[in-house]
């Protein structure tokens, strides 16, 4: 779930038209004569060769998705390189410079040394539908595409919408899961195989009811944990997250015994990148529990491709004992407010809000419990300055533990106490917090 900053959906209409040789050549001449229309005095501004082509396009269809994988462009003294890849999609069959258009686009990933150059797109229409792709060799001096690559999707005619499996462990420190309903006391994970017929669907974790279902429609029934069925085509000893795999790490209720936790900003939050105040920023907040005295379960998980929005994992289907686990605390609350040149809290909080608050929408801007990509829970809070009125300059984010709970089922009294705290500053138990500047 540090994953927005990088996003491009906006692209050039004319560059549609354009032939693999006319982007090279006329990118590079628009870069250059950008830089010639200078008001003189201050030298000429470096131009920017658009990169070549991507190269071994391919593309192979599953049920409701499509592996893509391709090469960097060929070496070019006349080329530049890419800053990243774009893809695009669609199911009509036509031209590369027709379906890189924005009705098309589908995401943008980076160019990281090392990074696998594949992409996996899923929740694709099915029913043996042929879907056509193009992905793009992109940089400032322009955007060249690749040839059109296409195969057909299996599955469901319309898509099931699958989240993330959680994969670690996690303790619900006030008996009530992700979805805000208690708990069932007549239920428990056990032991990573659990009948699926007695699944407590109140934590919020996968599976869900209607997959159980589907499960148990099988020719062969399927009626135990992990469900592992179709295997990654990145690497076939591991089964993707977000797909009908299904797996579940051991959680457990604390029954009314406090939880002492550490925190933990995410890591976005503490890295050298400045964050900008026309992006959307990423903000996590991860409790856990030291558990290695009482161990509990959790499934290996192995990053497969890529990174941030873009990031793909799966697990093997081994479990292990991991030294900690995660902790969801109901009565979570997260507060922002610009501070002014002492350091001190500009009043009122940019956003002020607890966990399970109903009259916020979810999406940008709404604080919830979380199943990242890579199985964990986090509190999870996507902040988009402009919708808040934020412009450039330092603010305090702060996490904190209400006495009592001002959303949960039953408004339940608090449960877990911070300990210490892994990066940012603590004020208390139940109070820490970070600063972050916005350029």
């Amino acid at each position: 779930m540090s994953e927005f900053n990088h996003l491009d959906a906006i692209h050039k209409g004319w560059q549609s038209m354009l032939s693999l040789a006319a982007t090279v050549v006329v990118s590079a001449v628009i870069a250059f004569s950008v830089a010639s229309c200078g008001g003189g005095g201050g030298g000429s501004t470096p131009t920017v060769a658009a990169p070549g082509a991507p190269t071994a396009f391919t593309a192979t269809g599953a049920e409701n998705q499509v592996y893509l994988q391709w090469s960097p462009p060929a070496a070019s003294p006349t080329a530049g390189l890419p800053d990243s890849y774009e893809i695009y999609h669609s199911d009509t069959a036509t031209t590369a410079a027709t379906i890189v258009a924005p009705a098309n686009f589908v995401t943008s990933i980076p160019v990281v040394t090392g990074m696998l150059t594949s992409y996996t797109d899923i929740g694709l229409a099915g029913g043996n539908t042929t879907w056509y792709f193009v992905v793009t060799a992109k940089n400032a001096g322009g955007e060249t595409p690749s040839s059109v690559a296409s195969d057909n999707v299996t599955g469901p005619p319309t898509p099931a919408t699958y989240g993330n499996n959680f994969s670690a462990a996690l303790i619900f420190a006030d008996d009530i899961g992700i979805t805000n309903l208690a708990l069932d006391p007549a239920k428990s994970w056990a032991n990573g195989t659990a009948d699926v017929t007695v699944i407590d669907y109140n934590t919020g974790l996968r599976p869900l009811a209607a997959e159980v279902t589907a499960m148990l429609a099988l020719p062969t029934p399927q009626t135990t944990l992990p469900y592992l069925t179709v295997t990654s085509k990145i690497d076939p000893s591991y089964y993707e997250q977000k797909s009908i795999n299904t797996w579940q790490g051991e959680w457990a209720a604390a029954n009314g015994v406090q939880q002492d936790v550490n925190a933990k900003w995410g890591d976005n939050l503490t890295g050298t990148a400045s964050l900008s105040s026309g992006a959307k920023i990423r903000i996590e907040m991860a409790l856990t529990k030291d558990v290695s005295t009482t161990p509990m379960t959790a499934y290996t998980m192995k990053l497969l491709s890529g990174s941030g929005i873009n990031e793909l994992q799966g697990t093997d289907g081994v479990t292990y004992n991991p030294t900690t686990a995660f902790v969801m605390a109901t009565n979570a609350h997260l507060t922002i407010h610009k501070l002014d040149a002492t350091d001190t809290k500009i009043q009122p909080a940019v956003d002020d809000q607890a966990l399970f608050d109903t009259t916020i929408p979810d999406g940008l801007n709404k604080l919830s419990g979380e199943i990242p990509v890579s199985g964990n829970f986090t509190y999870g809070y996507v902040w988009d300055p402009s919708a808040t009125g934020s412009n450039a300059g330092k603010y305090r984010i702060t996490f904190l533990l209400d006495t009592t709970s001002q959303h949960g089922t039953g408004n339940p009294s608090n449960h877990t106490s911070i300990t210490s705290i892994s990066n940012g500053m603590q004020i208390s138990p139940t109070e820490v917090y970070i600063d972050v500047t916005l350029k």
